[in-house]
């Protein structure tokens, strides 16, 4: 079916839903039981219609609808479609040409300012033209929204004409572009509701249904007039309404306990995050004081079991960056490859051993002391608690005991900020530039440990030595950028193992089969090429 005659099929439909018609495949015996009525934008459908005539998302009304701030999956793919972002990343973490609407980003010499020109012609779906000014407004209400909370701690202030804008910064950052992978919202909006968007689709009246905006600059080539919200809000409503094709496309994170579970019957789009699972220590007593110790735990990680548990929704790596990244140091990581032998080798000298031959290692604390470490992890997910799980198999195969605690999110979080833990294993979702400063920068001793929005940093360690490198890794051009992050990793894994990296998660978005074509998710915006697919309705 031609674009034209799907447009022109949509458009017959609506008019025959608003009549209150209802359609069914096959034949029917005339009992309900065929039938399962539905509500799509306002009017009931048949199972059947939904399956093979609309094309359907899922909200939940419980969540926001403002892109700044929606935290729930079903919303944020909503708010996809309706809102344009200022750039865009593909799974290697570069700039999409042409995606967003900032068009070229300069920064001075040192990475301090920069300066943003937009592309003309975008408007918000009200008419009005999009502005420089209204992509500085977004940015100032993303700095405090909890979406995007962190992203923008260097952040000092903007100023914007209609056509630039300009941003400072308190540390350089030659990659800072890379983080406005943002929603653009109208200025003024951001308190309503629906604020304000120019993506290709826009609510209906009564916000029931995405239509097609008009002024959209790809408007003949998208792939549907009309996307209709559905409702489901329990996982097992959710994955009933996709299974019976009352909803179309979901979004889906694997490893959590939000992860669906959806019949491998269906196509799975994944994509890259920056979702990194790490390995970190209470460097404040005990035997993970040692750097010596903490770089042989380097080599104790099957990180390739990470995937297998993710059921390949996941890369392993031992650095803490995606590996596609075109910098990404590879030697290093194989290097940093699992590997008992080395890290018994390491052990060894460090002084750690069997000493009174009993079958277990020792610690030398003036006499040979016992190892017995507690290492902690959040039980909403099996795949951390198995790769922790294989680790203390594999230390007791070495003669090390190791005590694992799967604790609930609560406990997990109470044990961390209590230090009462010698080991933990952790989640975090990086910036795009893969800046480490939230796990890896000192506290400050009057600072709330509770306030993990920040500083993620448990580790009780006073090395200051991690933000110089940091901040020379953040502001490196593209000529020094990979010998400083190398320089960086290297301090890291090498010198003093703070960080132990598992690896990364992979996300989906998930269609069913034969349905949509032209897919090209990414972490910001998995739908950002939607004016690409082809939605096959029949």
């Amino acid at each position: 079916m031609t674009q034209k005659m799907k447009k022109i099929w949509a458009a017959l439909l609506a008019a025959a839903m608003l009549l209150g018609l209802s359609a069914c495949s096959g034949e029917s015996d005339g009992s309900d039981e065929n039938i399962i009525p539905e509500s799509s934008g306002g009017k009931e459908i048949s199972r059947s219609a939904a399956a093979d005539k609309v094309f359907s998302l899922n909200s939940n009304s419980n969540y926001s609808f403002n892109p700044l701030i929606a935290t729930n999956h079903a919303n944020q793919l909503i708010c996809d479609l309706v809102y344009e972002d200022m750039v865009v990343l593909d799974n290697n973490f570069e700039l999409v040409e042409g995606a967003g609407v900032i068009v070229s980003g300069t920064p001075n010499e040192d990475g301090t300012v920069w300066e943003f020109k937009i592309e003309p012609g975008h408007t918000f779906h009200d008419g009005s033209p999009v502005t420089a000014r209204d992509l500085s407004y977004s940015l100032g209400a993303a700095i405090y929204a909890d979406r995007y909370k962190g992203r923008f701690s260097s952040f000092k202030g903007a100023s914007a004409t209609d056509e630039v804008l300009q941003v400072s910064l308190g540390i350089g950052d030659m990659q800072f572009i890379k983080l406005l992978d943002i929603p653009i919202i109208k200025s003024g909006s951001y308190g309503e509701k629906r604020p304000m968007g120019s993506g290709p689709y826009t609510y209906n009246e009564d916000g029931t249904a995405l239509v097609a905006y008009e002024g959209y600059h790809s408007y003949d080539t998208l792939p549907v007039d009309t996307i209709y919200l559905k409702e489901y809000q329990t996982a097992d409503s959710i994955i009933s309404a996709f299974e019976d094709s009352l909803i179309d496309v979901v979004q889906n994170d694997p490893s959590s306990y939000t992860n669906l579970g959806f019949a491998s019957t269906n196509e799975t789009h994944s994509f890259a995050t920056t979702n990194m699972h790490y390995v970190a220590f209470n460097e404040d007593g005990g035997l993970t004081q040692s750097a010596l110790f903490r770089v042989a735990m380097q080599y104790a990680f099957d990180r390739e079991y990470l995937v297998e548990l993710l059921n390949g929704n996941g890369v392993a790596t031992a650095i803490p960056m995606y590996p596609t990244c075109s910098f990404y140091p590879s030697r290093m990581a194989e290097n940093l490859s699992y590997n008992l032998e080395t890290c018994v080798r390491i052990l060894e000298s460090a002084g750690v051993k069997d000493y009174d031959e009993d079958g277990l290692m020792e610690y030398m604390a003036g006499t040979p002391q016992d190892i017995s470490l507690t290492f902690v992890v959040c039980s909403d997910s099996s795949a951390k608690g198995g790769i922790v799980r294989r680790f203390q198999e594999d230390m007791e195969s070495i003669g090390i005991t190791v005590n694992v605690q799967e604790l609930t999110w609560e406990n997990y979080l109470k044990a961390l900020d209590e230090g009462k833990f010698d080991m933990y294993y952790g989640e975090v979702r990086l910036r795009n530039n893969f800046d480490l400063t939230e796990l890896l920068q000192v506290r400050d001793e009057d600072e709330d440990k509770g306030n993990t929005a920040t500083n993620m940093n448990f580790t009780n360690s006073r090395d200051s030595a991690f933000e110089g490198y940091i901040n020379e890794y953040l502001k490196a051009g593209d000529a020094g950028r990979s010998n400083a992050y190398q320089t960086l990793c290297n301090y890291i894994c090498n010198e003093t193992g703070s960080l132990i990296t598992i690896g990364f998660e992979k996300h989906q978005l998930i269609t069913h089969r034969g349905v949509v074509k032209g897919i090209n998710a990414n972490m910001g915006n998995p739908v950002y090429n939607i004016a690409d697919w082809e939605i096959f309705l029949d």
